[in-house]
Order: C-alpha cells, then sequence, then structure tokens
C-alpha cells in the first residue's frame, strides 16, 4: 500500500494534540441550574435525558451575546462583523467556498443532578409539575389544556454540568479577551434551553478557572454595550427573584388596575392597553357591551415586547382569534430579558434587560386571521393615551422603557 499526504487545517491539528504530549489547556465552569429547563433537545419542547446540555445550543448563545459585544461595544458593523464572526466562530460561506472552523472548542461534560448521571435519576430530575417549579406567565406552552394531564416535562433547577472551552493556537489575545467577555455576559444574562429570556433555565457558576468570568456586569457596563439594565433588591433564593420579575412583566401587561381595569364585582375589566379595541375597529366586530373606545387607536404596542401574540376573544359577536406577526416572519424574540441576577454572597436580584432596540419603533407587523391585514406597531404621540405608559413614564416615554421604570417601582 502507498503513502498519502493528508493536508489537515490548524483546527485539525490542535484536536489531534490532544492525544500527544503537548495537550492543549482546556478552561472550564462549572455550572448548577437555578431555574426550570424548558425544552433543551433537538425537538423543541422535550428535554433529552441523555444530552440535556447540549454544546452546539450553548455556541449558539455564545454567538449571539459575541455579535451584541462586536455591534454596540467593539464597533463591527456589515461585512467586518461578518468576516469577524467567521474568523472567530466558523461556518460555512455562502458561495460554495470552503467552510471556516471556529477557533472556539467547546464541551459539556459532568452532567449530573444529585451527584448521578441524570439518566440514573430520570424520575427524580424531570417534572411534569411546572407550577411548583416556575410563574405561570413565564412557561405558559407548558401549561397543559383544561381537564388534560401535562404533557410537557421540565429539568428541575440543582441540574448540573461542566462545560469546558479552549482556543485553537492561531487565536490571538484579542480573540482570548472577546470569548472571555461573551462568556461573562452569558453567564450573566443567558441560559440554557428554550424561553430564556423569560428567567427559564439560569444558572449560577459554582467554580471557575478564569475568575474575571464570574464578575457581575454593572449598569454601566451594559449601558456602554447599548443595553439598559435594572435591578430590585436583593432576595435570599434565586426562585423568589425570578418569581418577583415575572410577576413584574405580568402586571404591567394584564394586572387589574395596572394593565387593565377592575370591575366593581371584583373581576379583571377591559384592558389598558389598544390592541383589542384596534382589532374591534379593523375587523368591525364586538360585542354589544364592547364598543371600541381605547383613545390610542389602531396600535399594537405590546408587540414590542416579543411576538407572536395570540389575541382570544370571547363572547358573541367579538372578533375571531388572531395573531400578531411582524411582517413575513413567523417571530421576533423579546427586546427584553428577565432572569434572577446573582449577587454574590447567596444573594439575588430579579433583573430586568432591555437590549439594543434600532429599528424597532419602525418593524412592519401584521394581523393574521381569517385575512391578513398590516398594521401600525408604534406611535409615540399616543403614548400619553395608554395609561401603563404614561403612569410610569410620561408622554415621551415607550412600552419597553415604561416597563422597566414599573420593574423598579417598590
Amino acid at each position: 500500500m502507498g503513502l498519502r499526504t493528508i493536508n489537515l487545517e490548524q483546527s485539525e491539528i490542535d484536536c489531534l494534540t490532544q492525544l500527544g504530549e503537548n495537550k492543549p489547556i482546556w478552561n472550564s465552569m462549572r455550572c448548577r441550574l437555578v431555574t426550570p429547563m424548558y425544552g433543551g433537545g433537538v425537538q423543541a419542547a422535550i428535554p433529552d435525558i441523555k444530552m440535556p446540555i447540549r454544546a452546539a445550543a450553548i455556541r449558539g448563545q455564545l454567538r449571539f451575546w459575541w455579535r451584541l459585544l462586536a455591534k454596540q461595544k467593539w464597533g463591527l458593523q456589515g461585512e467586518a462583523l461578518r468576516q469577524a464572526e467567521w474568523a472567530l466562530w466558523g461556518g460555512m460561506e455562502t458561495n460554495d467556498t470552503d467552510g471556516q472552523a471556529s477557533k472556539v472548542f467547546l464541551r459539556v461534560k459532568e452532567i449530573k443532578f444529585k451527584g448521578k448521571p441524570v439518566e440514573i435519576l430520570l424520575r427524580d430530575a424531570l417534572t411534569d409539575l411546572f407550577t411548583e417549579y416556575a410563574p405561570h406567565y413565564a412557561l405558559f406552552p407548558a401549561r397543559p389544556a383544561q381537564g388534560q394531564a401535562p404533557s410537557i416535562r421540565l429539568f428541575k433547577p440543582d441540574l448540573k454540568w461542566e462545560l469546558h472551552w479552549r482556543l485553537a493556537a492561531s487565536a490571538s489575545e484579542n480573540d482570548k479577551q472577546q470569548v472571555l467577555e461573551t462568556l461573562r455576559w452569558w453567564v450573566m444574562f443567558g441560559g440554557v434551553g428554550a424561553r430564556t429570556r423569560r428567567g427559564c433555565g439560569a444558572f449560577i457558576v459554582e467554580t471557575c478557572s478564569i475568575q474575571e468570568i464570574m464578575q457581575p456586569i454593572s449598569v454601566e457596563e451594559a449601558q456602554a454595550a447599548g443595553c439598559r439594565l435594572v435591578m430590585r433588591q436583593e432576595t435570599g433564593s434565586a426562585k423568589k427573584a425570578w418569581e418577583e420579575a415575572v410577576e413584574r412583566l405580568w402586571d404591567f401587561r394584564q394586572k387589574p388596575n395596572i394593565g387593565r381595569n377592575q370591575q366593581n364585582n371584583g373581576h379583571p375589566g377591559r384592558s389598558r392597553w389598544p390592541e383589542p379595541d384596534a382589532i374591534r375597529r379593523i375587523t368591525n366586530r364586538h360585542a354589544a357591551n364592547h364598543q371600541p373606545e381605547h383613545p390610542a387607536g389602531n396600535i399594537f404596542p405590546r408587540g414590542m415586547f416579543g411576538m407572536p401574540i395570540i389575541f382570544c376573544f370571547t363572547g358573541g359577536g367579538e372578533p375571531a382569534d388572531m395573531q400578531l406577526l411582524p411582517k413575513g416572519k413567523e417571530r421576533m424574540a423579546s427586546p427584553i430579558i428577565i432572569r434572577p441576577i446573582w449577587q454574590g454572597r447567596e444573594q439575588w436580584v430579579a433583573g430586568a434587560l432591555l437590549l439594543p432596540i434600532d429599528g424597532l419603533f419602525d418593524l412592519p407587523v401584521e394581523l393574521k386571521g381569517n385575512q391578513t391585514t398590516t398594521v401600525t406597531l408604534w406611535d409615540s404621540q399616543k403614548a400619553a393615551h395608554i395609561k401603563p405608559i404614561q403612569q410610569n413614564g410620561g408622554e415621551n416615554s415607550n412600552p419597553l422603557d415604561a416597563f422597566l421604570n414599573y420593574f423598579t417601582k417598590k
């Protein structure tokens, strides 16, 4: 048999050196789940007992946070941003040329619950009692239909795992610093699994080979990256902080005397947000006692918190169910992240982070039902006519800033 030449990329050489004497050094962090994890497997909403924490999913989160920092803090835009991301994180070119291997290597090890591998403690690590571990509003997709048994299971808090990472030999010192800062932002604001922007899958780093990753991000640092960070008072547990954060969001959108009126009989009254009456006007349908009257007109400001939004009406004469969607798309992730934030010394706070919202105010949206109608998301001239905004920010505010102002109220 003749000899053949094998050409290896640097990343492949790095991988092979693990088998030799010059093994590359892996950094590591030991993580512990502090809120339930929703989904996390290759199928939506389905946990994977064999691989509940996936390195590929963490890589996707890290790329998101790197991209945010690259745009807002490191000044990369357009083609320069794309090239820098491709060079560090890898990917395929769009013109069918060879792909680029990532300079960042990740692996997940030692996934355990109560000190044992999760597959051994399957019944202990998973639960379908989502009301015991989570605020309803954060996990409404897991809520079973009335009269039906729960079908979605969650990984309980206290699931533990180790994340190991290292950089290729070709990585520069700048690459290293960018990866470390990216990890730091993911640790504080990211998570594992789905619905992380509502606080699911939040975790704490118990030990880390590089201590600076565990340093909390300050309000000033968040502002320098184009974000706005607000926090409430300290509490003694992640669960309490999470419940408090989710409750503030629900209150702002739906609670009587805040997001809706309160009737004399104690039942919730009409919404203080304009969307229900806007739909009644657009469809020319309404119940006899629900004529559209909201003074803000036909705008849909709650869409700024994420879409789709499903509007369900009850009662004779009311519109059929409808969805609010970004035009030509199926969803828009919320620009607000709420979750418990670790403060050290076993102290936690309810935190809310507003991501950069460039272009959101002019985003084209549409209302889908029996027919599709293009509608207006926001009109700053109408802020004074929407009570939750007017009471939490005044005439010049918008729904997101008003919510952050409400979030910090005692």
